[in-house]
């Protein structure tokens, strides 16, 4: 034993309250040591001065409990350990958990498909005919107000551009009704992008092209499918611009006229290759004014819609107010459910990639706390 231990025994020595080999060894000690021996006489003259006075209960207990405090400090240090420890596993798990879950829904932010032919499938029934419905009247009304006005906007050139954005919680059944109504009006699919979004959503970017004159009973149309969250429309107008390319159209083709014309009278070989150089001239520019008329022609006879369908997710539904409280509690315990299978999900895959990490580590912590062990008991 140490003079600490020594220091510990003394009082119990002087009580007579240690066993013969415990006895002896304080003994031995007392003997070598000259600082214990010295501790033990200050001990003994305050107990004989003490002799006849009771010392109080409190400051007994309050003393045993330093005692034990002293003799045993390694037990709370060893509490705390634990508690940091377990407390570190956890931030890791959970830390590890959220990056393999971003990784995953990083990865879902890609397109998975592109489509950029026309498509004439139909609908779901019960979807159609309530567009239809609506598309009907919208076409009556309209061609009954455009009638007294159809010669004085035979001139005019405008092209129109719609940008509509709709939300669903039946994604596929809406999907197809839009194809559908673009087929009935006899327009066209320019562009079809796919998306898959965070959460597993589906998102759905058309670029459409419709009949202008069905433009306003499409779009009145595509109001009932799903919810509307955005619309815009703009118009711009070009019919001055055509007009001057329909001027300068005519003017070459007047000029490739008296250029064959000269062609027919040329006399010498310089003039045949004079007149064929802006012969050939001329063409290119006729080619290039007829393309911009088709082009232009091409955007006014059919308007460009562009459209974005966002599915909505559970939680997302379970707020919408326009279903009934059992509806949005049966969609609100869905979205839990996903959100915890995603995240089991998560754990899993952070725990089979960080096994290797942990069992290394597992390993290192063991060999330090052996290696200190032995260096404890030297």
């Amino acid at each position: 034993m140490n003079c600490h231990d020594i220091e510990l025994l003394l009082d119990q020595y002087l009580g007579g309250e240690l066993i013969e080999e415990q006895q002896r060894v304080v003994e031995e000690h007392i003997t070598a040591c000259a600082s214990c021996r010295f501790k033990l006489t200050v001990l003994e003259d305050s107990r004989s001065l003490d002799e006849d006075s009771e010392v109080p209960a409190s400051f007994t207990s309050a003393w045993q409990q330093h005692i034990k405090e002293e003799a045993n400090p390694v037990k709370q240090g060893n509490r705390a350990l634990r508690w940091l420890s377990m407390a570190a596993v956890l931030v890791l798990l959970m830390g590890g958990t959220y990056l393999t879950g971003q990784q995953r829904r990083s990865a879902h932010l890609v397109p998975r498909s592109t489509d950029q032919a026309s498509y004439g499938a139909g609908a779901q029934p019960g979807i159609m005919p309530a567009m239809e419905e609506s598309g009907d009247m919208m076409m009556s009304m309209r061609e009954a107000d455009q009638a007294p006005k159809e010669a004085e906007k035979a001139a005019e050139k405008i092209i129109r551009t719609v940008r509509m954005e709709l939300s669903t919680r039946t994604f596929e059944e809406d999907q197809e009704a839009i194809r559908g109504l673009v087929a009935r009006y006899g327009g066209r699919i320019e562009q079809s992008q796919l998306y898959t979004t965070s959460g597993n959503l589906r998102r759905l970017d058309l670029t459409l092209r419709v009949p202008s004159k069905e433009l306003d009973s499409v779009t009145a149309s595509l109001k009932g499918v799903g919810k509307l969250v955005y619309f815009t429309e703009s118009a711009e107008d070009i019919s001055e611009r055509y007009t001057d390319t329909q001027n300068r159209l005519t003017t070459q083709q007047t000029k490739m006229e008296r250029l064959q014309e000269l062609l027919k009278k040329a006399e010498s070989v310089e003039d045949l290759i004079a007149i064929e150089g802006s012969i050939s001239d001329t063409q290119y520019e006729l080619d290039r004014l007829t393309g911009l008329l088709r082009g232009m022609d091409s955007k006014v006879d059919y308007s460009t819609l562009n459209l974005t369908l966002n599915e909505l997710s559970p939680i997302e539904t379970s707020k919408d107010q326009d279903e009934t409280l059992l509806e949005r509690i049966k969609n609100g315990m869905s979205a839990a459910f996903t959100e915890f299978t995603y995240l089991m999900g998560d754990l899993v895959v952070f725990l089979t990639v960080a096994l290797p990490y942990i069992l290394v580590l597992i390993i290192l912590i063991i060999l330090i706390r052996l290696v200190i062990k032995r260096r404890k008991n030297k």
